[in-house]
């Protein structure tokens, strides 16, 4: 058996998959009525392309942006004008009333600024985090679904085999039976086995075509598109390579979305504490009463006698404890999973090539040679129908077997937090 092995792909950079967004990414032009030759990795490439909870997730991001922007800006200045001692009788304007005009502005405590470009920019970290989330389930669902297809394609093509065998077989008994050589509930059986198959065989054609419409429900295509599942299903491909030595949490999307809530959380433990101090706002300006004119300058301060933010920080602070609890909890889930879903691809593998793969064979080798004996006239009708039952029985579990195979690589790199 020819083993595929696939180059490993890490976790690139978000930066990187926005471009792969932007630019398309998929090597697929044909569409429409005409068939279209479709990879795994074409799959992947165009369902990327396609979806619109992505493309609601990176505007997301873009939003957070903004708001990140927002954050840095420093309070603006205030322009004042005033006039006052204004009465109806005897008045003069330039000798009895009083003017201002004079600008103020806010000058923010230390630690607020910075606080709040901290909080707003963790936060745009968890909505980028939460991108590759929703990206990383897309390739995952593609995956599946391909893998799926391509099996029950495989299994319509088995049982369109079979059912091409038994109707020449059914062809040879009515010969042999109008020759007089053959009993009529032998020929009755035959034709009773290959309904049986036959009716096997259009299910599995619809099995095929429900496939082919979850996957191009998946890559939010057409359902008259026409593909061509290429790649090998009896291949089995190496996983790509583990992750790094470390924190598993920082290699999953949700893990790296937790750190960063986590990240979010303190810091605006920190911009709580920072908002308890007050700021400052000073004023300068030009004040003519009357005939005189005089400069004025001030200072304008809260005194925090009662509201010191002490509750918004106490708030604030239980967040972030909330936040460490789920990291540990989600770090806890994440080694168990990955630790489960190795096991389980072993165990596939190991079952696989140790117990199906050697099934199909001596079930295919029993069958060829039931069908030569019978031929031959050394085997009788009962037989020969079991090996057929037989080989059939052993070839859909080959191939149940072979769907888990993939679809344990697939669980292994999901839970890893592999890409493709």
């Amino acid at each position: 058996m020819r083993v595929l092995t696939r180059t490993p792909m890490f976790v690139r950079p978000f930066a990187a998959r926005c471009f792969i967004l932007i630019a398309g990414g998929f090597p697929i032009a044909q569409v429409g009525s005409a068939q279209t030759s479709l990879s795994l990795r074409d799959a992947v490439a165009l369902a990327v392309s396609r979806r619109p909870e992505l493309r609601a997730s990176l505007a997301k991001v873009e939003s957070f942006g903004g708001l990140r922007q927002q954050a840095g800006l420093r309070p603006n200045p205030r322009l004042i004008f005033q006039s006052e001692d204004f009465h109806t009788s005897n008045f003069s304007f330039s000798q009895e009333s009083q003017t201002y005009a004079y600008a103020s502005q806010v000058f923010e405590a230390p630690g607020k600024r910075s606080g709040r470009i901290a909080v707003a920019g963790q936060a745009m970290e968890r909505s980028k985090a939460q991108v590759d989330a929703v990206r990383r389930e897309i390739v995952f669902n593609v995956g599946q679904a391909y893998w799926v297809a391509e099996g029950a394609q495989m299994l319509r093509d088995l049982y369109a085999q079979d059912d091409e065998y038994f109707r020449q077989t059914v062809e040879y008994h009515q010969a042999r039976f109008k020759e007089g050589k053959l009993a009529e509930v032998d020929l009755l059986r035959v034709r009773l086995e290959r309904e049986r198959i036959h009716a096997a065989a259009e299910n599995a054609k619809l099995d095929a075509q429900r496939s082919l419409l979850r996957l191009a429900r998946e890559l939010s295509s057409p359902a008259n598109d026409k593909w061509i599942l290429v790649e090998n299903f009896q291949s089995l491909e190496i996983p790509s390579d583990q992750p790094p030595p470390g924190d598993l949490v920082s290699l999953r999307p949700e893990g790296r979305s937790a750190l960063a809530t986590l990240a979010e959380a303190r810091a605006n433990v920190e911009l709580q504490k920072a908002n308890r101090r007050q700021d400052v706002q000073g004023l300068f300006g030009y004040k003519r009463n009357g005939p005189d004119n005089a400069m004025i300058a001030g200072l304008q301060i809260n005194l925090p006698v009662f509201d010191r933010n002490q509750g918004v920080i106490a708030a604030s602070e239980a967040d972030a404890r909330v936040a460490e609890g789920n990291v540990a909890a989600l770090r806890n889930q994440i080694v168990s999973e990955v630790t489960l879903a190795r096991q389980e691809y072993q165990m596939r593998r190991d079952q696989y090539l140790q117990t199906f793969q050697p099934l199909r064979d001596r079930a295919v080798e029993i069958s060829d040679i039931s069908r030569a004996a019978y031929r031959e006239g050394g085997l009788d009708l009962v037989r020969l129908l079991d090996a057929e039952r037989l080989r059939i029985e052993a070839q859909i579990s080959w191939i149940n077997a072979l769907l888990s195979y993939h679809q344990s690589v697939m669980a292994l790199e999901y839970a890893e937090g592999i890409e493709r």
